[in-house]
């Protein structure tokens, strides 16, 4: 049947139907994204899913597009430049003819809605052009999309990250071979992707004819199993190795991927050869990426390699000045106070629970202040005020499953034991920055391969065993009281 034909037979059916099979679909859609949330949910920190991901909002689902709203803009920027991938690759297994995800803000959103929802019209057909390419380059299709926001300007300076700050500015230059390649490591939120995106608009607005790729390594990845499965291996090396400028956000997440590793070390070498300008981000220095081959590590580590040091007082107060005056939010000033000294974890959860105040003023017309500000964010700043470790956890899930913490690090595999303890090595890896080596040397001096089989175990399970959901969801609830 051709397209012609199929949009023929909808209208027909629109005109001879109650629209209640429209509304299933609709349902559906919802079901399935519920579904795309809670996988989320297992592979992120509790504070990144409340903040970012919770409080998206299923708007529709058509011709292979996923419409999706936010709060407010700095939510939709938010997730457009940090958890775009992860959204994507999580969907693409419920929607199996997804091409893309559209985010809008919340305003849009309800635009949107109306038209949906008008009356028994449910289901309306937006004037968006759908015309997906096909034929893109394996770059075109990795590349990540600039937020034109994240600039040098908008990037605020203090003593934790003047160094990284220097450091990117100066392979903006003309010349630099002596920072190539450029490695910025640091934990997650603290300003790296926001220094990537800088460094992508600087150059491109100096040097237009130079070729810069921007995109994370899991878009690498993903673009090199496509190029195996359709053949066209010989095209992406020849792509990539086309670029003046690579850059690789979180390059931890080719860790253990073999096949990947060794690709990306061609591509890294021939660049580099070519004096083509190469910036890694990472949430550990080179040395520390233990599941990475050596010889790679090594030539990630044969440049300048920067770490940002933990955020103070002054410059979290600054941030949030910054971004409150970026959201025309005028908060009282013992709030921005009460906040730079609550959330010392992160910029990323800084701006996240700025964007639960914003969304929450917008929203109910409540004034701010820091009665108010302490029970909007009552589970971000619990967290905050403790430190979460490996034997925290351990004593959480031990207490829960009721067995002896002692067995955590015991040799025991009967099941009874085996399944708590894999349960713990994963919340401890997402819940804390412990490398898989650190989780494992805790747990009676496991090799870090049992670390990662257990968390790719309980990830599995976790996705059809109902039971093993709600625990995960229980013990969740535990470390935050």
């Amino acid at each position: 049947m051709t397209q012609n034909e199929e949009h023929k037979e909808f209208e027909e059916n629109k005109k001879n139907s109650d629209f209640s099979y429209l509304k299933d679909i609709v349902f559906d859609g919802q079901n399935l994204w519920e579904e795309v949330k809670f996988e989320i949910s297992q592979d992120v920190r509790s504070i990144v899913w409340k903040a970012w991901i919770e409080p998206l909002k299923f708007i529709k689902y058509e011709r292979s597009i996923l419409y999706i709203s936010a709060e407010s803009y700095l939510m939709s920027s938010r997730i457009e430049t940090h958890y775009y991938e992860k959204i994507f690759l999580k969907a693409k297994n419920k929607y199996l003819d997804i091409t893309r995800i559209e985010i809008v803000n919340i305003k849009n959103s309800q635009l949107i809605d109306k038209k949906i929802n008008k009356e028994k019209n449910t289901f309306t057909s937006s004037n968006i052009d759908f015309e997906i390419d096909e034929k893109k380059s394996f770059l075109t299709s990795a590349s990540m999309q600039l937020n034109s926001k994240l600039t040098f300007d908008s990037f605020v300076v203090g003593n934790s990250n003047q160094m990284p700050y220097a450091a990117s500015k100066r392979v903006c230059e003309a010349s630099s071979e002596y920072y190539n390649p450029l490695y910025l490591y640091g934990q997650v939120g603290i300003g790296k992707t926001h220094l990537l995106n800088a460094i992508a608009l600087e150059i491109k607005q100096k040097f237009p004819k130079r070729k810069v790729v921007y995109m994370s390594a899991e878009r690498f990845m993903y673009q090199f199993i496509k190029s195996i499965r359709s053949k066209n291996t010989i095209q992406f090396k020849d792509e990539f190795r086309s670029v003046d400028v690579l850059m690789i956000d979180d390059i931890q997440f080719i860790s253990g991927k073999g096949s990947t590793q060794e690709e990306f070390f061609y591509t890294f070498n021939d660049l580099i050869d070519q004096k083509k300008q190469i910036i890694i981000t990472s949430n550990k220095a080179p040395v520390e990426l233990t599941d990475l081959d050596e010889k790679l590590r090594s030539r990630l580590g044969g440049g300048l390699v920067i770490d940002f040091r933990p955020t103070n007082f002054d410059l979290r107060l600054k941030i949030l000045n910054k971004k409150s005056h970026a959201l025309s939010l005028l908060l009282p000033q013992e709030v921005l106070e009460f906040l730079a000294n609550k959330i010392v974890s992160n910029i990323r959860e800084l701006e996240g629970a700025l964007n639960r105040i914003c969304s929450h003023h917008e929203l109910t017309g409540k004034a701010i202040s820091i009665e108010n500000t302490e029970e909007l964010l009552s589970d971000l700043l619990a967290v905050n005020e403790k430190q979460i470790s490996i034997e925290f956890i351990q004593q959480k899930v031990s207490s829960y499953f009721n067995i002896n913490v002692s067995e955590m690090g015991s040799p025991r595999r009967s099941i009874s034991i085996a399944r708590p303890r894999q349960i713990a090595m994963y919340l401890c890896k997402k819940n804390t920055s412990f490398s898989y080596p650190e989780i494992g040397r805790s747990f009676g001096g496991k090799d870090h391969t049992t670390v990662i089989h257990a968390v790719k175990k309980i990830e599995t399970l976790s996705k059809k065993d109902n039971k093993l959901q709600n625990a995960l969801v229980d013990l969740t609830k535990l470390m935050r009281t």
